[in-house]
């Protein structure tokens, strides 16, 4: 399955190769830049590829222009390690170049050799494809960092505000009265009543 990617700026998915040798933005590209970033393997061995089939004559199935592909601006030197000791390259009279450790070096002196150059190495390098400049990958980085870092501030904001609750209102049923029994006997009767009888005793007594 070919890279593919989506981009931004043309609203569609492209694929990898287009914008390694044939998109004007490349250099210019943060979403190219963080894809390159993550997938340089893979898409400097696509590029190979692309270009060892161009060297071969054959006709790629991704066909891009000759004025917009220029082989020069893809290819860069990088350091591959940094050398542990120090070497030398010993240049002759007949600008014959040998790599020497500096023990070597002291010891052709000893001899009475005399060299028509010498430089001291202490990096090696390496030709890589370096499709989008190192500066524009960290930039890109630290870009889409920022942008993970307020997308997360803002979803833990969301979650720490809790959702406001409609204030619940106590419904209190009103009690109506107790009604009043049909058997009840109204307060002022009764003593009434009372009152009758003690004067009936009374006078059932004076008898």
């Amino acid at each position: 399955m070919r890279l593919r990617l989506y981009c931004n700026r043309y609203e569609h998915f492209k694929d990898a190769l287009v914008c390694s040798v044939n998109c004007a933005y490349r250099t210019r590209c943060g979403d190219f830049a963080l894809f390159y970033d993550d997938n340089r393997t893979a898409t400097d061995a696509l590029v190979e590829d692309y270009l060892e089939r161009r060297r071969g004559g054959a006709r790629p199935s991704h066909v891009t222009s000759e004025a917009t592909l220029n082989t020069n601006s893809l290819v860069r030197l990088e350091v591959k390690r940094e050398m542990a000791e120090a070497a030398y390259i010993w240049i002759n009279s007949d600008d014959r170049a040998e790599l020497l450790e500096t023990q070597e070096v002291l010891r052709r002196a000893e001899r009475g050799a005399k060299a028509k150059h010498i430089y001291r190495v202490a990096q090696e390098m390496e030709l890589r494809f370096q499709l989008v400049p190192r500066k524009r990958i960290e930039k890109a980085r630290r870009a889409a960092d920022v942008e993970a870092e307020r997308a997360t501030a803002r979803r833990s904001r969301l979650r720490s505000v809790p959702a406001v609750a409609e204030p619940e209102i106590s419904r209190v049923a009103a009690t109506p009265p107790p009604a009043e029994s049909s058997t009840a006997v109204p307060l002022a009767t009764t003593t009434s009543r009372r009152r009758s009888r003690t004067t009936k005793a009374k006078v059932a007594g004076g008898r």
